[in-house]
């Protein structure tokens, strides 16, 4: 989410409620570049010299510091910047609010529903995965030399091409009257253009204030990197294999047109993608051990269940074979 809500009550339930506390454990997924075991404490929660220091109150019920605290380092760091500049009033009246309906839900029996007893159950589930996901990233352990020897062994794979893009805006055919951009073949006549001038000078911001014209054609008068794997499989290939100064065909992308120049090349160092190295190594060994907890689970799955959807526009019915019955429990 790009910002909290702070709401009555809407924080509450899309992060408390339905979260169910568990204090940020990601389920299911990396930890984003992040060390394994979640992310670092918050600075307030390293100096905290009174964790069990009761900071809510609600009847006989009770939170401490060192609960929120735990709570706050499991959000993620947007959010945490985002509370650290609004203060923690709110999160508190969201705590409250917690308690206070929760113990509403015990004086009405709802802790004794068939509906709380299901939710309770999958919230169980949900907390163990959470907690042994949690237990395999930590460890899932990668060495400085495993990250050296994958950087040895794909090194060309992190490579970067500084380029000046030039973007044309064209408009369909039988479009309304000042509907920006140009015609397909006016687009084309000035892509030509700018790409001789490009390719004859090296002043982009002189090219830019020439053919610059606003919500039509855009001109980089500054150069961007761009790595390997980051654009369209035939752009990528002419950023990495046309030389210093030259400039790229015009390619059709959606509704424009778009070519470059290529200033350099260069290979980052180890020092600057080793997190990202670590981190995709450290995942690939979480995936394997999930792979090979998930083939010695004894897992069975109705597949006329979870079969996927027939293809759109094909109409009719999609004959599915009966599901084969659950194998034996093990004895």
């Amino acid at each position: 989410m790009d910002q909290m809500s702070w709401g009555r009550g809407c924080w509450f339930t899309s992060r408390l409620l339905i979260a169910g506390l568990l204090v940020g454990i990601a389920y299911g997924q990396s930890t984003g570049g992040q060390a394994p075991g979640g992310p670092a404490p918050s600075a307030a929660a390293s100096q905290s010299p009174t964790p069990d220091k009761i900071v809510v109150k609600v009847g006989d019920e009770s939170i401490t510091q060192g609960e929120i605290e735990r709570f706050i380092q499991g959000l993620a760091p947007q959010d945490q910047k985002t509370l650290a500049s609004r203060g923690r009033r709110a999160l508190g009246d969201e705590f409250v609010l917690m308690l206070v309906l929760s113990q509403e839900s015990v004086s009405h029996h709802l802790d004794s529903t068939p509906a709380y007893r299901e939710m309770l159950a999958l919230r169980r589930r949900q907390l163990l995965a959470s907690l042994m996901y949690q237990e395999i990233l930590r460890e899932s352990v990668v060495t400085p030399e495993e990250t050296s020897k994958y950087y040895a062994a794909h090194q060309s794979d992190f490579g970067e091409a500084q380029i000046q893009q030039v973007v044309i805006r064209t408009k369909p055919e039988g479009a309304k009257e000042g509907t920006p951009g140009f015609t397909a073949e006016e687009a084309k006549t000035r892509a030509e253009e700018i790409r001789k001038a490009l390719s004859s000078s090296d002043d982009a911001k002189k090219i830019a204030e020439k053919y610059q014209v606003p919500n039509v054609i855009r001109v980089d008068a500054e150069p961007f990197s761009v790595r390997r794997g980051s654009m369209r499989p035939d752009m990528q290939k002419a950023a990495f294999e046309l030389k210093d100064g030259q400039v790229s065909e015009v390619f059709e992308l959606g509704p424009s047109l778009v070519f470059f120049k290529v200033i350099s090349h260069r290979v980052p160092e180890l020092k600057d993608v080793s997190s990202q190295i670590e981190n995709n190594l450290r995942q690939q060994k979480v995936n394997s051990t999930l792979d090979g907890l998930k083939k010695n689970a004894n897992v069975w799955m109705d597949e006329s269940y979870f079969a996927a959807p027939a293809p759109a526009g094909q109409p009719g019915t999609v004959n599915v074979p009966a599901p084969a019955a659950p194998p034996p429990a093990p004895k």
